[in-house]
């Protein structure tokens, strides 16, 4: 839902001084309307474990969208109904060709992922809708990112026998939802959502959690993420059909909340949820080498990227700096990275360390999801979207990677700060694995993972 400029000015001068209680903001607590994990993978031995947790009294109607790695496109969405302090759980596993979902899960999803679970589908970059990428098969959907996007609260109050019947469907009784197949009814032709999908639907009401987790049995290893929550994303409910690409993050509301307590306005909901992840550099622990048998993967995910580089054009729009080129699959930021032991020593790492080379001279990032891998390591797979970086100096220490692209700049429109923000909008975190051996007959790895701290030109400190 794209809002004209007229009407964000509007809705900025309509907040005033209250505009931090109606916009956007990241929530360091965890809780909000929109979740956004920064990986999947089915890759290197793993599978994914994903989890999302309603912890409020309110009947929740949720968008669940998994995208792949390269370029955002999505692979799988279905509708999400969660009952009051309800969870949903879903695994991600590699298939012959691919990857699919499957659920144990009784929580009522509207598409059925059903017994054997829902593949992973290429329809958006395998030629069969548009231009095929450089990359089409099925395996590029076997690493990515998720969103998951609260469209809005089922009416408590509601006595409409329709909204009724909803709510009984949803409600578990001795672990069971009433009856799911009432909701896949309201959707098919003739279904009261399908006539009217705002019937019995208030605006979202935040307090949604969630994680990944990425288990390797073999490998005996398992790394833990927490979804990024954003909360006040939407004043107006958001429900919409199942399989449908809407709604997206640009449907939210214009406006955008600091933790400096600033807020702005933009043109585009899109740009309001990029503000608030807009970050200069990203730093996080390392540890590689044979002395501690240990592998540090680095992921870097652009969660709003493909809003601005599939433009079907030579540019992209800001920040970005690069449209996304079919012929090679790639829309590639430059970057920096500096690392330093844990004695203050220093080095930075050039494109003769970097496998393979991006498609651009120096050191870039070329997809939505992006993993750096230090050394040799190979914890969570992403061929397609996985650098290698050698490191010549330390085995054990820091790294800041920079967006070092001066022409990043996101522009307020209004109503609020207008300074430009200055970097990309980026998640992640560093996963870490160190092995000890054999102990006592015993395969002992030690696994932990660590969100990135993050500058950025709005705030002092770390986000």
């Amino acid at each position: 839902m794209k809002k004209s400029l007229p009407k964000a000015i509007a809705l900025a001068a309509s907040l005033g001084a209250a505009a931090s209680a109606h916009a956007v903001n990241h929530n360091p607590e965890g809780l909000g309307q929109v979740l956004l994990y920064p990986i999947y993978t089915s890759e290197a031995g793993n599978f994914t474990a994903v989890h999302v947790t309603n912890t409020t009294n309110q009947y929740k109607a949720v968008k669940v969208r998994f995208l792949e790695g390269m370029n955002s496109q999505e692979v799988l969405d279905f509708n999400l109904y969660l009952s009051p302090q309800d969870v949903w759980t879903g695994v991600v596993t590699q298939t012959a060709d691919g990857a699919k979902l499957s659920t144990a899960d009784t929580s009522c999803t509207v598409g059925d992922i059903g017994s054997a679970g829902q593949e992973f589908r290429s329809f958006l970059y395998d030629g069969t809708v548009g231009t095929a990428d450089s990359v089409a098969t099925k395996a590029r959907a076997r690493v990515g990112h998720i969103e998951v996007i609260e469209m809005g609260v089922i009416d408590p109050a509601s006595t409409d026998a329709n909204v009724v019947a909803a709510r009984n469907a949803i409600v578990h009784n001795n672990g069971v939802p009433g009856d799911c197949g009432v909701l896949r009814n309201a959707w098919r032709s003739g279904g009261f959502w399908a006539n009217n999908a705002a019937l019995g639907i208030l605006p979202p009401g935040g307090g949604l959690y969630g994680s990944v987790t990425m288990v390797n049995v073999d490998a005996g290893s398992e790394i833990a993420a927490d979804a990024v929550a954003l909360d006040n994303w939407s004043t107006a409910q958001q429900h919409n059909l199942p399989g449908d690409e809407a709604p997206s993050l640009n449907a939210g509301d214009p406006v955008a909340f600091f933790k400096n307590g600033t807020d702005s306005v933009f043109n585009t909901g899109i740009d309001a949820v990029s503000a608030v992840l807009m970050k200069t550099s990203l730093s996080n622990d390392y540890a590689v080498g044979a002395g501690l048998n240990a592998q540090t993967d680095f992921v870097v995910t652009f969660p709003t990227k493909r809003a601005y580089v599939n433009t079907g054009t030579t540019t992209a729009n800001a920040p970005f700096t690069a449209p996304w080129v079919p012929a090679s699959s790639s829309a590639c930021e430059a970057i920096g990275i500096n690392y330093w032991d844990r004695e203050e020593q220093t080095a930075v790492i050039d494109e003769d360390q970097v496998s393979p080379r991006p498609p651009v001279p120096g050191l870039a990032l070329c997809h939505e999801t992006n993993i750096l891998s230090i050394g040799n390591s190979n914890l969570l797979g992403g061929a397609s979207i996985r650098n290698q970086l050698t490191i010549n100096s330390f085995q054990t220490g820091w790294m800041r990677l920079a967006f070092t692209n001066v022409g990043n700049q996101l522009l307020p429109i209004g109503g609020g700060t207008t300074t430009p923000l200055l970097g990309l909008p980026a998640i992640g975190f560093a996963a870490i694995n160190i092995q000890n051996g054999d102990v006592g007959g015993l395969l002992s790895n030690y696994s932990a993972s660590y969100l990135h701290k993050a500058v950025t030109s709005r705030d002092v400190g770390p986000l």
